[in-house]
């Protein structure tokens, strides 16, 4: 098994093998697609491989209520293949969740393959436990 330097080409052929077409950034650092109604960005920096799917929310980013600030913190404390973020940098409140793929000594295809489909899974499974997680906190008012 050869290692060989990961970079975006080898995201893009490796998403693309799993029946996902990436869009390529021109900066030939990101790629990005629409996966699960998800916008899904691959993001490649020095040592890491970012994976990041954001969900826009109706909250206003000023709202008090602490719901997804909650939720955010029940799927961190639980879910090891991503993690939840509020970010509240906008107009309304967005769900970012993120996962890595650390990738100094390079990765064979068959561990990008296996890292990518991992991080995919679990940015995506976070996602679906905060819209869980948050129904369930608002019944209980």
């Amino acid at each position: 098994m050869t290692t060989s330097l990961v970079t975006i080409d080898r995201v893009i052929s490796a998403m693309r093998d799993m029946g996902i077409e990436l869009a390529d950034d021109r900066s030939g650092r990101a790629a990005h697609a629409n996966i699960n109604d998800f916008q899904v960005l691959f993001v490649l920096l020095d040592t890491v491989l970012i994976v990041r799917a954001d969900a826009a929310t109706d909250t206003p980013a000023n709202s008090t209520d602490a719901v997804l600030y909650l939720a955010a913190n029940q799927v961190n404390s639980t879910y090891l293949d991503a993690r939840a973020i509020v970010v509240n940098r906008g107009e309304t409140l967005v769900i970012r969740t993120e996962a890595d793929i650390s990738v100094p000594a390079g990765l064979s295809d068959q561990q990008l393959t296996s890292a990518l489909r991992a991080a995919v899974d679990g940015v995506l499974a976070c996602q679906d436990a905060m819209v869980a997680l948050s129904e369930d906190m608002e019944e209980l008012r």
